[in-house]
């Protein structure tokens, strides 16, 4: 494997590999800033928007720097994106740490 973080020192430090993390956000009070939500994914952000509106928000190259499997993450992604109703996505899954973000606390993130 190419080893490429000679290249990102500042977003390869302090990146939670040990163990996933999985946070529901249902109070806006406890919303993230997008500082706040890119230091608890360990990294630049990627938002996937549910059907309800609530958001899902995980390191966007988490797959890349092979960050470890989020079963909590992954339990939602797959029973919300069903082969039934959508044509891709129903076998993806989320590594890393992940926040999901309730539509009613949803003030920053639109």
């Amino acid at each position: 494997m190419l080893d490429l973080s000679y290249m990102f020192k500042d977003m390869t430090t302090d990146i939670n590999t040990k163990a996933t993390e999985f946070k529901i956000i249902e109070d806006p009070k406890d919303e993230p800033t997008l500082k706040a939500a890119q230091a608890f994914v360990g990294g630049y952000v990627e938002m996937i928007t549910f059907p309800n509106d609530d958001i899902l928000i995980f390191n966007e190259e988490g797959k890349l720097k092979g960050l470890p499997l989020n079963p909590e993450a992954t339990t939602l992604w797959r029973s919300t994106f069903t082969p039934d109703k959508y044509m891709t996505g129903s076998d993806d899954f989320v590594v890393g740490p992940a926040m999901y973000i309730k539509a009613k606390a949803r003030k920053l993130w639109s």
